[in-house]
């Protein structure tokens, strides 16, 4: 039974997202009035907040036709990457950059986000993902880097 390149790429991020999820260490510092990560350790969300735990990666380095297993080819992480938070009505949140791991975590009030990855040059999209905080909950956001040739 052939399993296409793609339900293997998905499953790989649902389990990335999971680790992310369940990490104790965090990127560096961030910046603006939602700020909560330190150099020294994970965000400390306060009563109320929510946590964005942000990943950033590159997609998958080879084209999909012919599918092959070859491990080369799969999503890498993206160390030392900036990120910004805004809200909806396009006002800047926070701004900051994941650690050498691709991560980065920060506390956030309850509401609706988009968090957008810097551009990266050879890479033809930017991510992008609109988020919504509820709670005291973490929130996944990977950005994931793609160049075109998947």
């Amino acid at each position: 039974m052939a399993i296409r390149r793609g339900v293997i790429a998905v499953a790989a991020a649902v389990l990335l997202t999971a680790a992310c999820d369940a990490a104790d260490t965090d990127g560096p510092a961030t910046t603006g009035p939602a700020a909560g990560s330190t150099a020294s350790g994970p965000a400390q969300s306060r009563s109320g907040q929510g946590t964005l735990r942000i990943t950033t990666q590159l997609g998958e380095q080879c084209p999909h036709l012919p599918v092959t297993p070859d491990p080369r080819c799969d999503p890498k992480p993206r160390p030392d990457t900036g990120f910004e938070i805004r809200s909806t009505g396009d006002d800047l949140v926070a701004e900051g950059r994941t650690g050498a791991d691709g991560r980065a975590s920060l506390a956030v009030e309850p509401g609706t986000y988009v968090v957008r990855g810097e551009p990266v040059t050879g890479y033809q999209f930017t991510p992008e993902r609109r988020v919504t905080v509820s709670g005291s909950d973490a929130v996944a956001v990977p950005l994931t880097y793609t160049n075109g040739i998947q």
